[in-house]
């Protein structure tokens, strides 16, 4: 190798460029050509292959995503622009404005929101809780409001429940896939994933603290102005339940999915609509977990604890042992923070977690279990261990 860099081979090579620097240029340019596209082609490798990584890491199941404790800021303006132009279009039975807010909506819902919306005059003092999705540009919101109906002093506190999306063209839309109307009839498919972060949203102890709120001033409410109590309990009710007898919606399949209704279960529900001793169901989407709430867009029957909001569905619920007739109520307290079941057992599918200090509406025992009231349970019916309960006044 040193003899080949002698004086007189550089010489040699010296001469050959010189004379032949036209082609001896050229090909250097072509060979750094090269170079610089072998360069920039393996960066770009790279940053795919880096760029790809990133997204599998960003990647989140279901089973693991878990909701941030604070609610968020995010898009906060147009959520609460949404939801005024939608509880304005529901109140008004305004259904052309309401198909362009919340899609899909059924024929069935339009004709019940017909129903109930005659007696609503106002949904006054919006107040919209937010958490982020698991999708971008998704959201989960509770909503706080107070219905004002028609003829009626004092106003309802609600709770209400939206899933929202962001739309191909940017703009937000709720989801009526979820609302609490589909999710009972199903008369559109219901994604499973997306029904197991609802699940997860609603057994959360911040969803747990509305629900406590809104059930309180609901209680205080009713109890305070006898009309109040007579158009929730009768007046609503009973155009409930015969819109419910006469729409043909009790012959669909009701949905499992966040009910777990069974066969025996719409039997009931049909039987409470005939005798008309029933939980109202809240009319538009709002899970109002266990409380005696109103729904917005439902008006539900003030002696109970409300069930499901967008379906006027009725249950008289006797769940332990499917009576017609509904058990006293009688009133309970948590004693620690307990377990929610969807029975009476601790295999069955825990709907959530209530503190310490939660009052609820009881109806009855099975076997160690105490009956509560839970929207999230099957037709609005879930179970305590007895021993974690304290009943008011004893």
């Amino acid at each position: 190798m040193k003899d080949f860099f002698n004086k007189e081979t550089l010489d040699n090579i010296k001469q050959f460029c010189t004379e032949n620097k036209k082609y001896v240029g050229v090909a250097a340019i072509l060979i750094g050509l090269i170079l610089m596209l072998i360069v920039v082609v393996a960066g770009g490798n790279n940053g795919r292959h880096s760029d790809t990584e990133s997204e599998s890491q960003a990647e989140i199941s279901v089973k693991d995503f878990e909701f941030e404790k604070d609610y968020t800021n995010d898009a906060k303006d147009d959520i609460n622009t949404l939801l005024a132009d939608y509880y304005k279009a529901y109140v008004s039975d305004d259904l052309d404005t309401l198909d362009t807010l919340a899609t899909p909506m059924s024929d069935n819902e339009k004709s019940y929101i017909g129903v109930v919306s005659q007696y609503y005059e106002s949904v006054n003092d919006i107040t919209p809780y937010t958490k982020n999705g698991l999708k971008k540009g998704s959201y989960f919101v509770s909503v706080k409001n107070s219905i004002k109906f028609t003829g009626v002093d004092t106003q309802a506190p609600t709770l209400d429940f939206f899933y929202i999306e962001t739309g191909k063209d940017g703009k937000l839309f709720i989801n009526n896939v979820y609302s609490n109307f589909n999710r009972t009839y199903c008369e559109n498919a219901l994604d499973d994933d997306i029904m197991e972060l609802i699940s997860k949203y609603t057994a959360s102890s911040e969803f747990a603290d509305l629900h406590e709120d809104v059930q309180k001033a609901y209680e205080q409410a009713v109890s305070s102005d006898a009309n109040l109590k007579n158009m929730l309990e009768t007046t609503l009710t009973g155009a409930i339940k015969q819109w419910y007898t006469s729409s043909g919606i009790a012959n669909l399949k009701k949905s499992d999915a966040d009910t777990q209704t069974t066969e025996a279960d719409t039997q009931q529900a049909e039987d409470a609509s005939e005798s008309g001793d029933q939980q109202t169901t809240d009319a538009n989407a709002g899970q109002n977990a266990d409380q005696q709430t109103t729904d917005a867009n439902a008006g539900q029957n003030a002696n109970q604890q409300t069930t499901d909001a967008n379906a006027g569905q009725t249950t008289d619920q006797n769940t332990a042992n499917q009576q017609p007739q509904a058990p006293a109520e009688y009133q309970v307290v948590t004693k620690d923070v307990v377990k929610v079941r969807d029975g009476a057992s601790t295999d069955a599918k825990e709907l959530g977690l209530l503190k310490e200090q939660v009052t609820l509406t009881a109806y009855g025992t099975e076997g160690d279990w105490t009956i509560v009231a839970y929207s999230a349970g099957t037709n609005g019916r879930a179970y305590i261990k007895t021993e974690n309960l304290q009943t008011v006044g004893q």
